[in-house]
Formats: C-alpha cells, structure tokens, sequence
C-alpha cells in the first residue's frame, strides 16, 4: 500500500512538472498567452521544493528534465516540417538547461529545506534570498543556452512579453535574460508567501509579508520603467528613412524551392513594379488632397527597396582584393528594380570566392562560400555582410568529414542534397550609408542571427543606426516558427534602442520601433504567409542612445548567476557543519 502511495506521489509530481512546462509553451506564438510565463514555474518550483530529502539532485534534475521536455518539444514541434528527428535531438537537448536549473535549486536553493527562519524579516529575507538565487541562476542557464555549442537562446521565458510592450521595455537594462529572472523572482516569492499563509491559516494568526510586497514593488517598478520608456521614445529627434520591403512566398521543402529561378526573379519583379505603382498612386492621392486644402502634400519615395534572404538565385561572386561580379540573371533583376525607382537595394544572396581570370572573375575549385547581405546603393560601391552566426544542420554539419553519415541523416531528414557548408564571416563593423544627405550604419543580420543578443550588440556604435535582417523562414511551412522568429527578433530593438527593418520570404516582414512596436505586412485575413511589400518610414533615432545593456552586455547575469551558486553551496555547506556541532 505504502509503495502505491508513494508512485502516485511520483506520477502526480511528474505531472506537475510536465504540466508546467507545457502551460509555458502556452505564452508564445502561435498561442501568445503571456501571462501563462508568469506562472508556469510554479508547478516545478513546487515538486522541486517538497521533495523528499533522499536523492535530492537526482530528483530535481530529473523533474526539471521533465519540465523542459514538455516545454521545448511542444515550442520547437515546427522543425518538424524539416526534420521529425530534429525535433527530438533539438528538444532532448534543449531540456538539459532546466533539468540543471532544477538539480541546483533542489540541493541548493531550496527554501522549504533545512531549519526555518524566525519572525517576519527573517522570513523576509530568506524568501528574497533564495528567490534571487533562482531568478539569476535561471537568467544565467538562458544566457547559456544561447551561447553553448554555437547557441540556440530562441525563446526565453522573457520573449513571452513581446505582446506586452510596457513589460518589455525593461530588456534594455539586461536583456531578455534579466527580464526573465524578473518573472521567477516573482513565482518563487508567490509560492514562498501562499506557503506561508497556509501555515499560519492553520495556527490561527496572520501576519504581513514585506517579500510579496517588494516583488510587487519590482513589478510596478519595472511598469513604470515601461511606461516611461514608451512616452520617452517617440519624442527622440529622428530623421525619416523611407523603405519598401518585398515579400515573394515562394513555396520551399526544407531548402529546396519549388519555384524555378526564371519564376523567382519574375515574382520579386513583379512585386517591386507593383510597389511602385502604389507609390505613384499615394502620391497623386496626397497631391489632389493637398490641391483641395492648400497644404503641402507629403510625398513617399523609397530610399530603400529590401528583398529577402538569398532572394535571388543568382550568386555573388568576390575576390580577396575587393572585386565583385553577378550571375547574369541577377543582373538583369537589379537593373529591373533600378528602372522603378532610385533607390538603395539591400537583399540576401549566396556569395562564392571568386579569382581575377585576365578580366573575368572566375569561380576556382572548391571556393569558399558565404550567406551574405549585399547592399547596392544607388551612387556608391557594392557593400556586403557576410553572416557570423551559421546554424548548424542548416548551415554547416560539425565534423561532416570525419562523420560521412551525418551528411546522410541530414539529407534523410531535409529531403535534400547537402553541397557544402558556408563560411563564417567575421567582420564586426557597422556598414555605412547616406539618404538624402544623412549619414547613418546599418547593423546587418541574416537568418536567425536577429535572436543572438551578443550578434546584434557588438555592431552597436555612438551613431544614428539601424538594424537590418533578412532572412527565409520558408523552410518550416506554415508553422509557428516565422512568428517565434520575429517575437524574438522584436528585443533586439528594444536592447540596443535602434529600429529594425527585417524582410523575409515568408514573413515576418517588418519595420519595428525602438519600443518595439511593428508595423508587418499581411494579408486581409491577418496572415504574414503572404505575397506582397510594405511602404512605410522608419524613425532613425538623430542620436543614439546607450542602453545599459549595450554597455554591459550579458555580464551582470553571467555574473549574478555564478555568484548566486556559490554563495548558495557555501550557506548550504556551512548549514551543514553546524547540524553537525
């Protein structure tokens, strides 16, 4: 009977801990409930706190291996358009960061465990010590995940804010990461608190509890930080830059498009003369109405028209002394758009190493190869990004040479051939441009380098910037994963206080504020799975602001965290000894 007993305990608990991770999976797209972000942990905070004192760390490890199963199988399901095993290997991984979480805070941050504190301050004091403990360790193991094994940051418990524009502002103190903790600081203190309440319940007193208070009084403060923030941004002196993104759909499998290359070019031809036309109809529209009141009509003109990651199928081929060609088929593409407007063209392509051949550049044997972002402005040279940041199994397979069948599981999985890796850029520096006289930098992103926080921060300077990404998302269908995408990429905003422009081929396409509001386009029915371009001005901040996490990056919570662990296992050891005595 006893051991009856005892596994429904465990299967209740499990429960518990898969519950949890599962309602967490609730606060992101494609589902957006926020405010589930603010309670999930509870359920594992729980399991983790009242469980037995035997086999502490294995528990909590396993618990939070569980928690994070349910969580990050559930958030990462749309790999599965590419690969189902993705979606395991991915998912299994990903769960080691809150099984780790779990195994420490249920040896050593567990405020239910050894003798209690005395009167209400000693409580008080207890409950927010234990509570910054987890918050930072918690912030700390995000910071991990998107740094370890090249990183995979997508989705921290923060990101479920970017629905809620008065809570996110606070990014740009410590990042995703810091709002995160904000969010278990605040479950654990309510855990600790109703706990508490119970018990004094049962022994016929109450009494006040100043830790409720002062997490609530982080929260306001962190509201009124947000509310701040969103009345100070848009007062900032800015200039107008003026763009025109385009969007084409084009159906893919995994890498594999379904469109020809002459079909390709033809859509993003057609969708730029259409733009155009839309301009030339606003602007009549504005100029009859300024005829009728007498007012100076504002025109729209595009300064910069943006295409997609890789939007063309034709290469870019560069030399080591500057030089650069185009495929044919390319160039005749950018001369179409040129013949519509004057503007500057900023768009993805493939770039391969090229060699000066008399006065031909020619492709050698086995060249070098780079997803680059290649800006054309309308009077000056060609500028090119080559990305950093390569995903793995998407962009390079790690030790492909020594591990052959690595290659062959991926083609499996994708559908498709593997014809080599990209190379790593690795230039740091912001590119310049003018428009209309204003000189600005852009800080470039591709793919899914707009979700690594550090990426985007080491291009920031003491100048007028804006953030650019171009990207394809078309590789996971209709799924979730364009707009998981794009509520992470929205925070880059919001850290470094510069707009972001991000075009893609599948959405989401867009143009985000430096409070992170975005203007994306969409069709009638509201989906970003759509064919079309969107007109719209960017407001490029005159001056650029730095934010304390521009200045300190990740430190504070890399630091926090390793802090809070050994200060943690030090008390615990010293509680120990004196059991002991």
């Amino acid at each position: 009977m006893s051991r009856g007993w005892i596994n429904r305990k465990l299967i209740s608990r499990m429960a518990l801990a898969l519950g949890g991770g599962y309602a967490l999976s609730l606060a992101f797209p494609n589902v957006n409930w926020g405010i589930t972000a603010w309670m999930a942990l509870v359920p594992l905070m729980f399991v983790l706190w009242s469980g037995e004192e035997t086999k502490r760390k294995r528990r909590g490890f396993g618990y939070g291996y569980l928690f994070g199963l349910a969580f990050f199988v559930t958030n990462v399901s749309w790999l599965s358009t590419v690969s189902g095993l993705g979606v395991v290997v991915l998912g299994f991984y990903l769960a080691l960061y809150p099984a780790l979480w779990g195994l420490v805070v249920s040896r050593w941050m567990n405020p239910w465990a050894g003798p209690a504190a005395t009167g209400r301050w000693g409580d008080t004091r207890r409950s927010l010590g234990y509570a910054c403990a987890q918050a930072t360790l918690w912030a700390g193991l995000e910071w991990l995940r998107g740094w370890a094994l090249t990183g995979f940051g997508w989705n921290g418990l923060g990101v479920a804010m970017h629905e809620q524009p008065v809570m996110a502002q606070c990014a740009d103190l410590f990042g995703v990461a810091g709002l995160s903790g904000l969010m278990v600081l605040v479950q654990s203190v309510a855990l600790q608190v109703v706990r508490r309440m119970i018990v004094e319940a049962k022994a016929g007193r109450r009494r006040a509890h100043p830790d409720f208070g002062i997490a609530g009084l982080l929260v306001a403060a962190a509201f009124a930080y947000g509310v701040w923030q969103l009345s100070a941004q848009p007062k900032r002196e800015y200039f107008p830059l003026r763009v025109c993104l385009v969007q084409a759909n084009v159906p893919q499998v995994a890498a594999r498009q379904l469109w020809t290359a002459e079909e390709v070019h033809a859509a993003y031809e057609e969708e730029v003369e259409s733009a155009m036309q839309e301009v030339e109809r606003r602007n009549q529209q504005a100029l009859e109405k300024s005829a009728e009141s007498g007012e100076e009509a504002e025109l729209f003109y595009p300064d910069w028209l943006v295409l997609p990651e890789v939007a063309l199928n034709g290469r870019l081929m560069s030399t080591a002394t500057g030089e650069f060609a185009m495929w044919r088929e390319s160039e005749l593409s950018i001369e179409a758009f040129r013949n519509q407007g004057d503007f500057a063209i900023l768009l993805g392509m493939g770039e391969l190493e090229g060699v000066i051949d008399g006065e031909m550049i020619t492709i050698p044997e086995n060249p070098r190869a780079w997803n680059s972002l290649v800006i054309l402005p309308e009077d000056a040279p060609l500028q090119r990004f080559q990305k950093k940041h390569l995903v793995m199994f998407g962009e390079y397979i790690p030790l492909v040479d020594e591990l052959p069948w690595l290659k062959r599981i991926y083609e499996q999985q994708a559908g498709t051939t593997f014809d080599g890796a990209f190379d790593a850029g690795t230039s740091v520096d912001p590119l310049p441009m003018t428009a209309r006289g204003q000189k600005f930098s852009i800080i470039p992103s591709i793919c899914f380098e707009d979700t690594v926080p550090r990426e985007t921060r080491g291009f920031a300077r003491d100048e007028a910037q804006v953030i650019v990404n171009v990207t394809n998302d078309g590789w996971f269908a209709q799924s979730e994963a364009a707009a998981q995408h794009f509520a992470n990429a929205k925070f880059r905003a919001i850290e470094l206080r510069r707009p972001m422009i991000r075009c893609a081929n599948t959405g989401v396409s867009g143009v985000i504020s430096t409070s992170g509001h975005a203007q994306i386009l969409q069709d009638k029915n509201g989906s970003h799975f759509t064919r079309g371009f969107l007109l719209d001005t960017v407001k490029v901040p005159l001056q650029a602001t730095t934010t304390l996490y521009q200045r300190w990056g990740d430190a504070p919570v890399i630091i926090a965290a390793l802090l809070s662990v050994i200060v943690m296992v030090v008390l615990g050891r010293r509680a120990k000894l004196e059991v002991k005595v």
